[in-house]
Parts: structure tokens; C-alpha cells; sequence
């Protein structure tokens, strides 16, 4: 009988997924545009990148900011953003409020948890 060998999943598939995921949760591109948030997108993929790599390598906050090439305590601060925190901004951007010019860590990993778990589940 032949061994069936678990097939290792793609973890750059799995970041952009989860990167799109993240900018149409804020509207889609052209929000980020009419917002002038596009200073936003390296903060959103490297969040993407990093809760990906812990969800599915699981990986230590060392291994992932080595890998990235950021501190640990930026990984940290990613992995420990709430999404629950994330609603009330993402509401206030939809009724055309201004928030802060520079998407924060924390904002920037609750968002990519957020779309971690529409994409791939949890």
C-alpha cells in the first residue's frame, strides 16, 4: 500500500490570500487610495506573513522576526493584536473618518488575524 505523504502548503499562497483578505476588509483598494493609506500595505503583509507563518509553520516569534527581518517585538505586538479592537476603526474608516497617517502593528496583525480566519479558517 503506498504512503500518502501530508502535502506542505504553500505559505506565500497563503500570505497573499490573507493580504487581499486584509485590504477588502478596509474596502478594497480604492478605499486605501481615497483614504491615502497606502503606507498601510507593507504593515499588512508583513502582519499577513507573520500570522500565517504562525498558524501553519508554527513558528516562535524568534524564527518568524528573523525570517521577516523584524524585531521581536514587532512579531510580538502582531501576534497579540486583538481583532475584536479592530471593528470599531474599520466602521469609523467606512463612515469616512481619519484615523492615524501609520497603520500600527497591532492594527495591521488584528486585521491579518481577522483575515486569516475568513480565509483559511481557524
Amino acid at each position: 500500500m503506498p504512503v500518502i505523504e501530508p502535502k506542505e502548503k504553500n505559505i506565500d499562497e497563503i500570505a497573499m490570500r490573507v493580504f487581499l483578505k486584509s485590504i477588502e476588509v478596509l474596502g478594497g483598494p480604492r478605499k486605501l487610495i481615497e483614504y491615502r493609506n497606502l503606507t498601510w500595505l507593507p504593515s499588512l503583509l508583513e502582519s499577513a506573513y507573520a500570522i500565517v507563518l504562525q498558524k501553519e509553520r508554527l513558528w516562535d516569534v524568534k524564527k518568524i522576526a528573523e525570517y521577516l527581518g523584524l524585531t521581536e517585538n514587532t512579531v510580538r505586538n502582531i501576534l497579540r493584536a486583538d481583532p475584536e479592537k479592530l471593528k470599531a476603526k474599520i466602521e469609523a474608516l467606512q463612515k469616512g473618518e481619519k484615523l492615524e497617517k501609520d497603520i500600527r502593528v497591532h492594527t495591521a496583525g488584528a486585521l491579518a488575524k481577522m483575515a486569516y480566519k475568513e480565509t483559511v479558517g481557524e
